[in-house]
């Protein structure tokens, strides 16, 4: 199986590893993939089996499920999983701050309602998985539970096998 992972560290370099039987490509800035220019590069993937949408700019994940959903819509054996957050409805690790503006709330609540939308229509896999707080650079000054990120990326691999699940809410 051919995989695309959008980032290159933390919980993408973790997916990376658990699939390293397979034909893995992990692209990110570094790679010189950016994720808001999908339609630039994307077209290179197009011939791969299975996207996990990780990477995190913006509405980058957003333009991502969007491409690969737009090209791969009728094709069932093709899976795009995206990795969501539980802060789209729940409080955030910080609940002082929960009250404030927060733009990555917006971004991941906007890929879990494209989500919502594209999924019942379409013929290939696609799946959200929304996980707490886990091992990050984003998280590691917070003082609390952590996923830890190689038994994440196992629950991963595994909820991206089965056709049957399309949303996956899981945090400690």
């Amino acid at each position: 199986m051919k995989i695309l992972i959008t980032g290159t560290k933390g919980l993408a370099q973790e997916l990376a590893f658990v699939h390293g039987d397979h034909d893995v490509t992990a692209v990110s800035l570094s790679t010189g993939h950016d994720i808001l220019r999908i339609e630039q590069w994307g077209q290179g993937f197009l011939n791969y089996d299975l996207v996990f949408n990780c990477a995190y700019s913006g509405l980058g994940q957003v333009a991502v499920l969007d491409y690969f959903y737009r090209n791969w819509f009728n094709l069932a054996d093709k899976t795009i999983v995206s990795i969501g957050s539980k802060v789209i409805s729940q409080p955030r690790a910080e609940p002082e701050r929960d009250h404030e503006y927060w733009p990555y709330r917006e971004h991941k609540q906007q890929l879990q309602y494209m989500h919502d939308r594209l999924w019942p229509t379409a013929l290939c896999d696609l799946k959200i998985i929304n996980p707490g707080a886990f091992e990050s650079n984003m998280v590691a000054h917070l003082n609390v539970p952590k996923l830890n990120l190689y038994e994440l990326a196992i629950r991963i691999k595994k909820y991206a096998q089965d056709p049957v699940i399309k949303r996956v809410d899981l945090w400690l």
